[in-house]
């Protein structure tokens, strides 16, 4: 039997309104948060409006949400433009360098009001800036493992501000919960998802984090994300194993012809280790064994390589030799 000590966190939780626990993200201490996360995961699609609004809350506003609140500037209600610097502020610290590219062209009011805004922005940052972070990060696990389509396009928002070099822990995290969501995408999210996570990979520093997002390209199976996925595969002066052995899982998960030509290449990679991983990764797909020996020669594989090279041009056709 559970004590009731350790129950009851828990029932409380689960019983706390969705906007609470929420905020409970926000918390610098990682057992409650877990413990928030647990609560929401557990209300599924109830929650995800509220996720998905909260997520919004970290992406700036759309040029298009931009644009209509610059045009109530020159609004002649002095009511309307007051409103209009009020919605400007609330955009959050993500759109002060959409609205500091404005002011160059702005009348002298809507500078001053655009000004204020961004003014307003930062003094509400500061010390609340780690909290909101600490909030989108857990935001995109949750709306990643809720399995639901309407959180496809806040998260593609979410990759598509600020530009791909900013906040990468976080658009790591969303790159994450998009391959987690594939099911749930239609084929042009997939296409532009992939896109972005190669615009996060250029710009992440560790291999850990490039690891996982190859994990995610496999994931979303595009074949736009072959030839970079190839290319790194096949780049002698990256010398990290497990970082190609990922990107053969990736391709073999992709499974276009020309990505499974380049775990074919794979096979005379100068590491053994890379070599083996692209002989299981083609027996697996072919759902058979050719017999490749990672560690013996050229001339003693001969026979395993014919064997591969037969396959694949019968399985693919001319797309095997392109």
């Amino acid at each position: 039997m559970i004590p009731a000590a350790v129950l009851l966190p828990f029932l409380l939780l689960q019983a706390e309104s969705v906007d609470a626990l929420l905020e409970q993200l926000r918390t610098e201490d990682g057992a409650a948060r877990r413990q928030a996360q647990m609560a929401l995961l557990r209300k599924g699609a109830e929650a995800v409006p509220a996720l998905i609004k909260a997520l919004d809350s970290a992406s700036p506003g759309s040029p298009e949400e931009i644009a209509k609140l610059m045009k109530r500037l020159g609004s002649a209600s002095w009511k309307e433009r007051n409103e209009a610097t009020e919605a400007l502020a609330k955009l959050g610290r993500p759109a002060i360098p959409a609205l500091e590219a404005l002011l160059p062209s702005a009348d002298a009011e809507a500078q001053w009001r655009l000004r204020a805004a961004i003014g307003d922005i930062r003094d509400k940052a500061g010390q609340d800036e780690q909290a909101d972070e600490l909030r989108a990060g857990a935001v995109c696990d949750l709306l990643g493992q809720a399995g639901d389509a309407r959180a496809v396009a806040p998260l593609l928002r979410l990759l598509g501000a600020d530009g791909a070099g900013k906040r990468t822990a976080l658009k790591l995290r969303a790159c994450q919960a998009l391959g987690l969501l594939r099911p749930q995408m239609e084929a042009s999210q997939a296409e532009e998802a992939a896109d972005r996570v190669l615009q996060v990979l250029e710009r992440v520093p560790g291999p850990l984090e490039k690891g996982l997002l190859i994990k995610t390209l496999g994931r979303l199976g595009t074949a736009g994300a072959v030839r970079p996925l190839a290319a790194l595969l096949s780049d002698r002066s990256e010398k990290n194993v497990q970082l190609k052995r990922s990107c053969i899982t990736a391709l073999a998960a992709i499974g276009a012809p020309r990505g499974v030509r380049a775990i074919a290449d794979a096979l005379a990679a100068d590491d053994v280790y890379v070599r083996q991983g692209a002989a299981v990764a083609l027996d697996e797909l072919a759902g058979q064994p050719f017999g490749f020996d990672p560690r013996a020669t050229p001339e003693e594989n001969r026979e395993a390589l014919a064997k591969i090279r037969a396959w694949g041009a019968s399985k693919h056709g001319k797309a095997w030799e392109d």
